[in-house]
């Protein structure tokens, strides 16, 4: 089959939408996963909110599943939006990982997001494919950027994967099951920081700076990160 001919059954197969569009879709799909849950979630009810039809909702999603990694992914697409700028970027890495620490715990402390944490949890047993595909789109994502930023900076390691797990353990310890079991718990902006600080302070205790000078800075090790990082993303 000629390419243009398999060009225009893409384009006839998937819709283009533009981001108001796409927004409307996930929006619609947030709320109605929201009140019914994974299991009891239906398409229908999404496309009738969303003011599109099933058709191409399943063409751009051909799976609940999937639409529900589409939403999560909207939610911690902020997370790793800033991955490129902290390679390129001068400043030290006790800023970069406060700053990356920030972003973490102010994820995990959006009611949406926890409501929507606490849907998989929950429903992890029934749908195993669902967490598998989330743990790529999200945690496994987070966890292989921050490693790569590490490595820039030859913090941690040789083994950056695990070094970016255990700032990751660091920064949400048990806030995260805390923060899903007491719906009505409260933290101030204050103790986050807080908490940020001590966890930055512990990792880099643990994984000292290695003859480099925070305020240093890029140098070719920097600049070949950030154009692996920018073929990776």
């Amino acid at each position: 089959m000629p390419a243009a001919t398999r060009d225009k059954q893409v384009s006839r197969g998937r819709p283009h939408l533009n981001e108001a569009e796409r927004q409307r879709i996930l929006d619609a799909t947030t709320a109605v996963f929201l009140e019914k849950g994974f299991a009891r979630a239906a398409t229908s009810e999404i496309a009738r909110r969303a003011r599109t039809s099933k058709q191409t909702l399943y063409s751009l999603f051909p799976s609940k599943a999937d639409l529900f990694v589409a939403v999560m992914g909207a939610q911690t697409a902020q997370l790793f939006a800033r991955h490129i700028e902290y390679i390129e970027s001068g400043d030290p890495p006790r800023k970069a990982l406060t700053d990356i620490g920030c972003q973490m715990l102010a994820l995990f402390t959006a009611p949406q997001f926890l409501a929507l944490y606490r849907i998989i949890v929950a429903e992890t047993h029934n749908f195993p494919d669902l967490a598998r595909q989330l743990w790529l789109t999200c945690m496994e994502r987070g966890q292989r950027l921050l490693a790569e930023y590490l490595k820039s900076r030859r913090v941690g390691g040789p083994d950056y994967r695990t070094s970016a797990a255990q700032f990751i353990s660091f920064v949400l310890g048990d806030f995260v099951i805390n923060a899903m079991l007491n719906p009505d718990l409260e933290i101030s902006e204050r103790s986050l920081q807080a908490r940020v600080r001590d966890a930055v302070r512990d990792f880099l205790q643990l994984h000292p700076l290695r003859g480099q000078r925070e305020s240093g800075k890029l140098d070719g090790i920097h600049r070949d990160a950030s154009r692996r990082s920018r073929n990776r993303s």
